[in-house]
């Protein structure tokens, strides 16, 4: 018996001096995390309290992963603009900051790719594979920081062309009555910019 409670007693030593090691192993994770709940849910709209450091503009999170921008922020509560299906959420629900405002993914990944407003792909080719990402309300560069245009830009429409000069990259508005022809114009210009090889590399002909 006693060769027994010996092995046994070694056994229980070895599993309680792991179990020690790796308790001073683990280092706790600990992070505040701002959470709210909602208070009221009207058409698009939601409004939340218990987040007193939500910034304006800020993205919040919902329990069932529907975002939101801050827009009304008062002292005791905060009126969210939701950003999509909102018939799942009723009062009472969590609402958690991210600390991030309103941004999508920018660069050549987007050339070709069909997004909706929120920056998710609508096309069925998979994910955006773009890691840069910038805020959708930002100042626009200045007139002198922006390129010069410098290469014309073909329409197709005589017309258009003999009458009014445009250049590539620059801003037109075209304006006119219903049933004049706009859309027709602008169809137009994309497929001749697509003949002429004018657009970008890597734009899908």
């Amino acid at each position: 018996m006693t060769g027994v409670s010996s092995t046994l007693k070694r056994g229980l030593d070895h599993a309680f001096a792991s179990l020690a090691l790796a308790r001073e192993s683990i280092v706790p994770q600990l992070r505040l995390r701002e959470v709210g709940v909602i208070t009221r849910v009207s058409t698009g709209i939601a409004t939340i309290s218990g987040l007193p450091g939500v910034g304006f503009e800020e993205l919040v999170s919902f329990s069932n992963n529907l975002l939101g921008i801050a827009f009304n922020v008062d002292e005791d509560e905060v009126g969210v603009i939701l950003l999509g299906d909102y018939q799942g959420l009723h009062t009472g629900d969590e609402v958690t900051r991210t600390g991030r405002v309103m941004d999508v993914v920018v660069g050549e990944e987007l050339l070709g790719r069909v997004i909706s407003p929120l920056g998710m792909p609508l096309d069925g080719r998979g994910a955006i594979a773009g890691t840069a990402r910038r805020p959708t309300e930002c100042s626009a560069p200045a007139i002198m920081e922006r390129a010069p245009v410098v290469v014309p830009l073909q329409t197709g429409w005589k017309v258009i062309d003999a009458m009014i000069p445009i250049g590539r990259g620059q801003r037109e508005l075209i304006l006119g009555d219903r049933q004049t022809g706009k859309t027709a114009a602008a169809r137009t210009c994309f497929a001749c910019t697509a003949q002429s090889g004018s657009g970008h590399p890597r734009w899908p002909r």
